[in-house]
């Protein structure tokens, strides 16, 4: 399953949420506190973390209205909440959303997250949150095709998901006025929705994000080992190493995370990726200008698509 959700920008159901929690006010939460505010969300959005300061840094930007390192108060009252942490604190932050629910909530309450692994995080989320049924909580994944090997809240723009994918990861267990919710919440902030497994997510992402980072950053380890007595290989880096290794600058705390909980899909990767370099290796070793070309021409062809479609 993976289908594109229609066109269907339902703005005036998200101008009538009263309260936004947005947990964690980084790159993506702080994008989002500015994306709703630029296109005249007219409720209260609430940062929550774990340092004030940070927070305070946030709320002086405009990225959201309040701040509060207090998950039951920082909850108090929203219809939704973001959840913009690292994957591997997401669990964690849902056991404290239902022991805060439970304590003060008296409302249903939509939890989405922006994390970029679903398989094992929504099994984990959704165990937790069907445990309690009476509570009325109820969990949506979700995944924005957008960021920067930036981070933190200096970095956020209010266009960040404007035009940009975002997936949605329902499983038979999720509410459909929970799911249309959240659509609307990426829609409201100009992002197109699409709607897979959580198991396709981390297959397709896996691929098109995950990979790509482990061979930078592999890269730029592999350049940097290279040295001569007339010099090292990263004295004579261009524009070409700059492109390639630009996204190994991302958090190598988040990025460990994203690579543990997607291992299967990223072990599968790396052993087509070896079988294809030793095929070309072979084709170095017998000079065999043919299939080198072929391989380059390849290359070339799909990224001049792909760069066609953005």
């Amino acid at each position: 399953m993976f289908t594109k959700n229609k066109p269907k920008v339902a703005t005036h159901q998200i101008k009538e949420i009263r309260k936004i929690t947005i947990w964690g006010v980084g790159l993506i939460g702080g994008s989002l506190g500015l994306a709703l505010k630029k296109n005249e969300f007219q409720g209260q959005r609430v940062g929550l973390g774990r340092n004030i300061h940070r927070l305070e840094n946030a709320r002086q930007q405009d990225a959201v209205d309040s701040v509060t390192t207090d998950v039951a108060k920082g909850i108090q009252g929203s219809d939704l909440v973001v959840l913009c942490t690292p994957v591997k604190l997401i669990p964690m932050f849902v056991k404290r959303i239902i022991e805060s629910v439970a304590d003060n909530q008296k409302k249903q309450i939509v939890v989405t997250d922006v994390g970029s692994t679903k398989s094992l995080l929504v099994q984990s989320v959704e165990t937790q949150v069907r445990a309690v049924p009476s509570l009325g909580i109820s969990f949506v994944g979700g995944h924005p095709m957008a960021g920067s090997h930036e981070t933190g809240v200096d970095a956020a723009r209010a266009d960040l998901f404007e035009n940009a994918k975002c997936l949605l990861t329902p499983t038979k267990y999720t509410d459909e006025a929970a799911l249309q919710l959240v659509k609307n919440l990426w829609e409201f902030v100009g992002a197109q929705p699409y709607l897979c497994s959580p198991a396709v997510h981390d297959q397709l992402i896996g691929a098109a994000s995950h990979f790509p980072h482990l061979i930078a950053s592999i890269l730029a380890n592999s350049v940097a080992n290279v040295e001569t007595p007339n010099g090292k290989a990263l004295d004579f880096t261009a524009t070409g190493f700059r492109d390639t290794t630009r996204i190994a600058a991302g958090s190598p705390e988040l990025w460990t995370s994203i690579f543990t909980q997607n291992a299967d899909v990223l072990l599968s990767l790396v052993d087509a990726f070896s079988q294809n370099l030793n095929e070309f290796r072979t084709f170095l070793e017998t000079y065999n200008h043919a299939e080198i070309e072929r391989v380059l021409l390849e290359a070339q062809d799909i990224v001049k698509k792909q760069r066609e479609n953005l």
